[in-house]
């Protein structure tokens, strides 16, 4: 049995040894037919390399010094801004020829914009600063105009424990909010009779215009430390300038209170107050309190006890009744002048910002037909200002139905701005631009824009001198002007500034006519980082007639110190050239070039970063298949 399974085990051996040798005959024959399939391939790309690049005939005609590149032509459709298309498309303004493309003018709205040339204060309002010149335009030169108080409510003064100095004179702050301290308390000495000065309360009347009369009632948290003292509790009420000294003494010892008692008690006394005008909102008013004892005792005093947040309201010392403003207002009307041409459209546009969070704005246009402000539709604006005082804020209403209402017959116009908010304390109204435009139909428009390039890879930013336009065109009418303006990407807008001709082409009818444009001192404001150039052709906007127009050409070329290469294909595959060389006694330089050419074309190449040399030279033209092309001259 033993002997039977060894002789298995060294068969099974040698057939294992037989499998090996047949994976690796496969596997060899495998990689031999890789690699000979690999060198027929490689030997059939070769033999086509080298049977293109024979076939390759290029020739180097001529090299001569260039002014100028090439033109760059339009390589999309017109941008019709004003007008419209007729017919044609702008392939057919790529060459002169017999084929161009046609516009018609539009009817196009006439703007003319005015601005405000006086003012009317409205109500209380006061002018802070600026002037009317300043609303010509959306920047940061403001006239600004303040509010004045426009509504009063009786309200309860608080008396602080909060300091403030008055050109040196120490006073205690009257605040419309409840106590928020621990509290103070002033005495005064009983030991002889008299009234004796326990503190001097003050509140700011910045933005106060007047007092109106009320009912004023004191309260005084108050006390007497002895049963036999007779004490109680009155004011002085003046009213303080802002250099310390007194402007004017209101009343003097009244809102006597009761007689006080030997505990902590509020008594009050009560006062008829008159309307007062403020003369300077820099002033204050100030309430005096006075302890008047009228039967003394040694070693006995009289206490005020303020701002004790742990006093009911009721008991803690205080003014009531005095009226104060609880709205401001401010308004201001505006007038300017106009024309008295027939409006379509009447559009009116203000700028503006409060110091104010949240003041409810009312912006209203005059109407001379109905003989007042608008109240509503058009000529009527309101909104709420932004919850961010200080945020610019622009209306703006076009008017469409009867916009000639809007002037009189000489076409002055006003617009009314009002501002009001519940508030404590003034604010301002920041007037940045006012504007009333009027738009007038009738003149008939054509704009059409366009963009063209510059190859930068020929013709470097660093190699340019100036760039070149030319229009070819023709009209149907010529009682106008037609202009050329490039677009400026240093200002942002379009300009003729540093053309050799601003005044435009006055078009000669049934012919073509021709616009040349040259840009030298300024050229690199027209010209983009990446070579485009932006151009613009455009009527006067004087014409009431209808014209149309007819582009031939329009194109543009830079202005250059460089050289033309004139070269030619004849043989019946594409070329593409990518090397340029040029040699002189000095130098040897290689220049990198990408232009493709067609089996039969010759190409004029130009180049404005390789100047013309001056001497022998030895130029040459390299492909990407590795064929030169030569040209010498002496």
């Amino acid at each position: 049995m033993l002997q039977a399974i060894t002789k298995r085990l060294k068969q099974f051996k040698r057939d294992k040894r037989g499998i090996s040798t047949v994976i690796v005959v496969m596997l060899s024959l495998v990689l031999i037919t890789i690699i000979v399939g690999n060198v027929v391939l490689w030997s059939y790309q070769m033999n086509q390399l080298d049977l293109d690049r024979m076939q390759e005939t290029l020739t180097f005609t001529n090299m001569t010094r260039a002014t100028a590149t090439l033109w760059s032509t339009a390589r999309s459709e017109y941008v019709t801004n004003e007008g419209t298309l007729s017919s044609g498309t702008y392939a057919a303004t790529k060459t002169v020829g017999a084929s161009y493309e046609t516009f018609r003018e539009e009817s196009a709205l006439t703007n003319e914009t005015f601005n405000p040339s006086s003012y009317v204060l409205g109500g209380s309002t006061t002018h802070v600063s600026g002037a009317v010149s300043d609303l010509t335009a959306d920047d940061s030169a403001d006239m600004v105009f303040r509010s004045y108080s426009s509504a009063f409510t009786a309200q309860t003064m608080y008396s602080h424990s909060e300091t403030t100095s008055i050109s040196g004179l120490t006073c205690y702050q009257l605040e419309p909010g409840s106590a928020d301290s621990s509290g103070l308390t002033f005495q005064a000495s009983a030991a002889t009779t008299g009234r004796k000065l326990l503190a001097r309360y003050v509140y700011p009347l910045t933005g106060v215009t007047t007092v109106p009369a009320s009912a004023l009632t004191m309260y005084y948290r108050a006390y007497k430390t002895h049963q036999n003292v007779d004490a109680h509790c009155n004011v002085d009420i003046l009213i303080r300038r802002s250099d310390g000294t007194v402007r004017a003494t209101v009343a003097t010892q009244v809102a006597n209170s009761a007689e006080l008692s030997t505990s902590w008690a509020t008594t009050s006394g009560t006062y008829s107050w008159n309307t007062y005008n403020v003369v300077d909102e820099t002033d204050y008013l100030e309430i005096d309190y006075y302890a008047v004892v009228t039967g003394s005792l040694p070693n006995r005093y009289v206490y005020l006890r303020v701002d004790d947040a742990s006093l009911p309201l009721a008991d803690q010392t205080r003014t009531g009744g005095i009226e104060l403003p609880s709205e401001y207002t401010v308004q201001v009307e505006l007038t300017g002048s106009s024309s008295t041409q027939n409006w379509q459209i009447l559009t009116w546009t203000l700028n503006s910002a409060f110091t104010a969070a949240n003041v409810d704005a009312t912006l209203q246009l005059y109407n001379y037909d109905a003989a007042q402000y608008s109240t509503s539709g058009d000529g009527y604006v309101t909104y709420t200002s932004s919850a961010t005082p200080n945020t610019d804020e622009t209306g703006s209403q076009a008017i469409t139905a009867n916009p000639t209402h809007y002037r009189d017959v000489l076409g002055e116009w006003k617009i009314r701005i009002t501002g009001v908010k519940d508030a404590a304390s003034p604010f301002d109204l920041e007037l940045d631009w006012v504007a009333f435009k009027s738009s007038v139909a009738g003149v008939y428009r054509l704009d059409v824009t366009n963009t063209y390039q510059i190859d930068l890879q020929t013709c470097p930013l660093d190699c340019i001198q100036g760039i070149e336009v030319l229009l070819r065109y023709n009209v149907s009418i010529s009682d106008e002007k037609w202009f050329l303006k490039a677009y400026n990407w240093e200002t942002g807008s379009f300009s003729d500034v540093g053309f050799n001709v601003t005044g435009g082409s006055q078009p000669v009818l049934d012919q073509w006519n021709e616009y040349a444009i040259n840009v030298t001192s300024v050229w690199a404001d027209y010209v983009a980082e990446n070579g485009t150039i932006v151009i613009k052709f455009t009527d006067e906007g004087l014409s009431t007639n209808q014209a149309v127009v007819g582009i031939d050409f329009l194109a543009v070329r830079a202005i250059i110190d460089g050289v033309s290469l004139e070269v030619k294909n004849s043989s019946p595959l594409s070329i593409h050239i990518v090397a340029v060389w040029i040699t002189n006694s000095t130098s040897h330089q290689r220049y990198t070039a990408d232009l493709f050419m067609n089996s039969g074309e010759a190409a004029t190449y130009i180049r404005g970063d390789i100047q013309m040399p001056q001497e022998i030279l030895l130029a040459r033209v390299v492909t990407e298949r590795g064929n030169t092309a030569v040209f010498s001259e002496d």
